[in-house]
């Protein structure tokens, strides 16, 4: 089976807006937790099975579907997108490494994003001609090698090549639509994103002043 075939589901139009997250060496409930929701709360459901929480995530919030390939767990979300957030990336990546994709619907963005130990050590869009890598370029190399000016559809196709050429994993349609640990996590309760540190601009005086600077359900089957 081809990786074409594995990730048939990613271009479909009537999923705009998605993420996935795959992290190293993490079993399925520890991305549960990480992510802040309570694994044992979860459910092991097909997709088509999880329709009452799908209702919940349309006034906010996320479904979130998790498991694991190869020794690698995933997150995936076609409603919502928590694991695109710093707060969920950083706590699934402690001690570990965190790949996310995030489609971004209507715009047309694609976001693949490289945590480690924490932190991010890189992110950039994939497909949009003039844009540049944030941090390392790892990633970002094999994505223009593969398709310089590509569009935003074949970008998004290679990032998730170079996704798979360096865990090893593609995610099928009857992966993402069948039985999988799920459940409904609320913004609220979604691991919150680090509070960011106020620049300190020193005053060039004497005074030593310190001055801060300034959801549509997805149908049931693709």
């Amino acid at each position: 089976m081809t990786e074409e075939y594995e990730w048939e589901w990613v271009t479909d139009p009537r999923f705009p807006i998605w993420c996935v997250t795959f992290s190293k060496g993490l079993t399925s409930g520890e991305v549960m937790r990480r992510y802040g929701t309570d694994p044992i709360a979860a459910l092991t459901l097909a997709r088509d099975e999880a329709g009452g929480l799908y209702d919940l995530a349309l006034t906010g919030g996320t479904v979130l579907r998790v498991g694991t390939l190869g020794g690698w767990a995933f997150g995936y979300e076609d409603v919502g997108h928590a694991g695109a957030h710093p707060g969920p990336l950083g706590a699934l990546s402690r001690d570990t490494e965190t790949l996310c994709l995030l489609r971004g619907g209507g715009d047309g963005t694609n976001r693949l994003e490289y945590w480690r130990e924490g932190e991010r050590r890189e992110a950039f869009e994939a497909g949009v001609t003039g844009s540049e890598p944030q941090g390392e370029r790892c990633f970002w190399d094999l994505v223009q090698s593969a398709g310089r000016g590509a569009s935003a559809r074949v970008g998004l196709l290679i990032a998730l090549q170079a996704i798979t050429d360096y865990t090893g994993v593609s995610l099928s349609t009857n992966t993402v639509q069948g039985p999988l640990l799920t459940a409904y996590l609320s913004d609220a309760d979604r691991t919150p994103d680090p509070t960011p540190q106020r620049p300190e601009l020193a005053d060039r005086g004497t005074s030593g002043l310190r001055r801060p600077l300034g959801a549509v359900r997805p149908p049931s089957t693709p």
